[in-house]
């Protein structure tokens, strides 16, 4: 049975979803945010007066997956089938291609609606906000993830956007306050020899990946409330409870088999 609950939340109801989810499994989420992101990690200590720019391009590559990740993980709550974190990141490296390409026509989705016009972009994001879990945890396409997505969040932009909003505001104001922190005490060192400036570019990308575990869990949380009020998941979800439970019943109620006579 799922532990959050299975019904139609408005967007504060999910916000304290959200927060119940990190709570629960924060250092799983923390991890799934890291796997992806350790090849950028290993740039960052060894490759020569990193700049953060092309960090954040790389990171375009790898949130997919760790959004993919953590969707599964996630879905432990809604569902109550137990999911480990090295199920989740089988899944998705499985299907890493797939999620690149959507998390890219997502971004270049938001684009376009950007260079439109302001109100655009908040559509785009909110059309494409379940796009990452659906392809995750539903056996689709690419393209049929982003109109998946879209189908989804059709006539509730504005809730969905009630928790973007919330999370990505909390993840960077979290992000950048630390970031702020970082470099600061980096700058008020008296002698920048004992800390290179590529120490100081990995506790910044350490402090992104803390942050990011806020906005993927989001992006579930809002994939599974969609599927509730579209799809009537909680009723699914519920039917499939009470059939395990019968079966259950029915396998107990049956009479032991005898015991074979010895030879």
């Amino acid at each position: 049975m799922s532990s959050v609950g299975l019904r139609a939340r408005p967007a504060t109801g999910l916000i304290d979803t959200v927060i119940v989810c990190l709570r629960r499994r924060y250092w799983d989420y923390f991890v799934a945010a890291l796997i992806p992101a350790l090849p950028l990690l290993a740039i960052a200590v060894f490759v020569s007066s990193p700049t953060l720019r092309w960090v954040e391009w790389g990171e375009v590559l790898t949130s997919g997956i760790s959004a993919a990740m953590t969707a599964c993980l996630v879905s432990q709550e809604f569902t109550g089938q137990p999911v480990a974190l090295g199920e989740a990141l089988s899944r998705s490296l499985r299907r890493a291609p797939g999620i690149v390409a959507v998390e890219l026509l997502c971004y270049l989705y938001i684009l376009c609606g950007l260079l439109a016009v302001i109100v655009g972009a908040f559509l785009c994001v909110a059309w494409t906000y379940a796009a990452i879990p659906a392809f995750a945890l539903e056996e689709v396409g690419v393209f049929g993830a982003l109109g998946r997505s879209r189908r989804l969040a059709s006539g509730l932009v504005p809730h969905v956007l009630g928790v973007v909003i919330p999370a990505v505001l909390g993840a960077n104001l979290l992000y950048y306050g630390a970031a702020f922190a970082i470099r600061a005490g980096w700058a008020a060192l008296p002698d920048h020899h004992y800390v290179p400036a590529r120490v100081a570019t990995l506790l910044i990308l350490l402090a992104n990946l803390v942050a990011r575990p806020i906005v993927y869990v989001a992006h579930a949380v809002v994939y599974f409330d969609l599927r509730i009020r579209r799809d009537g998941f909680d009723i699914e979800a519920l039917a499939a409870s009470l059939d395990s439970v019968s079966q259950a019943e029915r396998a107990a109620s049956l009479p032991n088999a005898p015991a074979a006579d010895p030879a």
